[in-house]
């Protein structure tokens, strides 16, 4: 079977990767002279972007043509003859298409010291040398062409993309960094990167309304808080652009026939498919998304396309967990929010715990759904907010709440929340608010549903997400609710991108390197060294030579975990004492 992936970025390129596995041939038409998208234009992403390439890129089954489009496709026999901007034709079994997202480009704002976040990417990056001398003061402007009437999507993306810009800043330089967003909508352990940040100084301040312009060598911002309007300068002003469907994919659309949604996305038949026979989608053509599900989706499209879809999917296009051992779910808790004789109720979104506030997505949607049907049952609905994560499509759900009547209160920073069986209120920041309703929602009262659970955004780091975004060990692989809490059409899509990551991990049996117990000093390094936390520090009883009435000890030593472990060898390059090698 040949596979064309149209989309060269992280997605395509994933997909790639599965087609490849599964004894098929793949091609990549990318419209760039060279593969990478929006993944290849960040600093800090682009070394893994290529490593991962790299995997495949001399593959003999695989091609990649550069500098090229598919501008027209003829259906034979149930196949595809394609016909590229440069007049090649291909033959193409199944198409996937990863045309990725294209940066909203906010012409009226720039100047030179108001940058886009890919601009101050590049800016930071530390192959350009030293930083301007005068690099003191940076803002940050979150959701610049999302969440706006032009285009009502959240981007899914620009909150984390911000918290790793600090990350990256505060890595070379120490300026004063300030974050003005409307709700900060982050993934997994980010919510603890925002406290540590935080504790060390970044302020946040929870402004809808803000204007900037540049005034010589510093830009002045002006913005609504505390029941005033202020003004502040700045060195830099950076933009968290929004992230939007890329002109290719209508195009695309036009080519084979397929349907994009009111958004101008993919409008998906079954997971990761058209409603083209054929015709498969991934990252973001379907919608904003970060590079771990980009990735997810390509594996789990690219596994699609060589599969009949009736074998690998039922009707809602999951295929039955039972199927396979290995694909790990739960069912979510029921979040019993009951209507009762009440004319009023508030819902307090908000918690201190960043390990409560992992899960601010789950709860927003659970909450806004509720709070929907009792104002459409006539209550009146008060939504009391620290942060509304509603992501991607979520955020019109939460539009359409606000057209419906239900009431959001958002807290800005300082603000406290007194509930103590009276009626709630609001202090501090420059203003005072009592609600005096019937019942009262809290996501605290909800969140021991979320404790002693494997959630694996909670328990593996980044990169581990990333590379591996199903993966908790070789044995099992989690989907759905316990993957991440969120939005219920993800499922499916990880259940074919688990299928797909299981299927890379079937390879011939790999060589684990080995521990020398004996000569281990326990010492850590090759632990703090492993990205896949496939190493642990244990402690083991070894005999004393001396005589007494103590004959043991307990001392530390290196243990490699056999289903975690992906041969890596950054162990073995790292231990001091050579103790960590392959065997023979």
């Amino acid at each position: 079977m040949n596979v064309v992936i149209a989309g060269g970025g992280i997605s395509g390129i994933s997909a790639a990767k599965v087609v490849l596995k599964e004894g098929h041939s793949a091609v990549v038409v990318e419209s760039a002279a060279e593969p990478g998208g929006l993944m290849a234009r960040i600093a800090n992403c682009r070394v893994g972007f290529k490593t991962f390439h790299d995997e495949i890129a001399s593959h003999p089954r695989l091609s990649l043509i550069g500098g090229a489009k598919i501008v027209a496709a003829q259906r034979k026999d149930g196949a595809f003859l394609l016909i590229l901007s440069d007049g090649r034709t291909l033959d193409a079994d199944r198409v996937v298409v990863a045309t990725g997202l294209s940066p909203y480009d906010p012409v009226a704002y720039k100047a030179p010291r108001v940058l886009t976040s890919l601009e101050y990417d590049a800016l930071i990056d530390q192959r350009n040398g030293e930083l301007p001398p005068d690099f003191n003061r940076i803002a940050f402007v979150l959701c610049v062409g999302s969440r706006c009437e032009e285009y009502p999507l959240c981007s899914s993306v620009c909150c984390s993309y911000t918290i790793r810009e600090i990350k990256w800043t505060l890595q070379r330089a120490a300026p004063a960094i300030t974050v003005f967003y409307n709700d900060l909508r982050l993934f997994g352990n980010e919510f603890f990167m925002e406290k540590m940040y935080r504790d060390a100084g970044v302020r946040f301040i929870r402004a809808n309304s803000r204007y900037f312009e540049a005034e010589g060598d510093e830009v002045r911002l002006r913005y609504f808080a505390g029941g005033k309007l202020v003004e502040e300068a700045f060195d830099y002003v950076v933009m968290a652009i929004g992230l939007r469907p890329n002109p290719a994919l209508k195009e695309l659309a036009g080519v084979f026939n397929f349907s994009l949604n009111g958004q101008g996305f993919v409008q998906e038949k079954g997971a990761l498919r058209t409603d083209a026979d054929g015709i498969y989608a991934c990252g973001g053509a379907l919608e904003p998304m970060n590079i771990k599900d980009a990735i997810l989706t390509g594996f789990g499209a690219g596994f699609a396309a060589v599969h009949d879809p009736a074998k690998t999917a039922g009707g809602n296009g999951v295929r039955p967990a039972s199927q396979d051992g290995r694909l790990y779910r739960e069912e979510p808790p029921e979040i019993a929010i009951g209507d009762g004789p009440f004319d009023s109720c508030l819902f307090y979104l908000g918690t201190d715990d960043p390990a409560e506030r992992m899960f601010y997505e789950f709860f927003s949607s659970r909450f806004i759904e509720a709070a929907r049907s009792f104002r459409k049952a006539g209550k009146t609905v008060y939504v009391l907010t620290r942060n509304v994560a509603a992501p991607s499509y979520e955020e019109l759900a939460y539009e359409e709440a606000r057209r419906e009547g239900v009431l959001f209160v958002h807290l800005e920073e300082g603000e406290d929340v007194r509930l103590d069986g009276g009626p709630v209120v609001v202090s501090g920041g420059g203003r005072e608010l009592s609600f005096a309703v019937d019942r009262v929602f809290r996501l605290e009262d909800y969140a021991a549903a979320m404790q002693d659970r494997e959630f694996l955004s909670v328990y593996r780091s980044e990169p581990q997400l990333r590379w591996s975004p199903t993966k908790w060990g070789r044995k099992r692989y989690h989907v759905g609710f316990i993957r991440h809490p969120r939005a219920p059409r993800w499922e499916a899509r990880e259940v074919l991108g688990a299928l797909g990551e299981m299927r890379l991990d079937d390879e011939e049996e790999r060589v684990l390197p080995e521990v020398n117990e004996e000569r281990c000093s326990g010492c850590g390094s090759c632990k703090e060294a492993c990205p896949h936390g496939a190493i642990e520090i244990e402690l083991v009883q070894v005999p004393l030579a001396l005589f007494g009435p103590q004959t043991e000890s307990v001392v530390p030593k290196a243990h490699i975990k056999q289903d975690t472990c992906v041969a890596c060898g950054l162990c073995v390059a790292t231990c001091p004492s050579d103790v960590i090698a392959y065997p023979g």
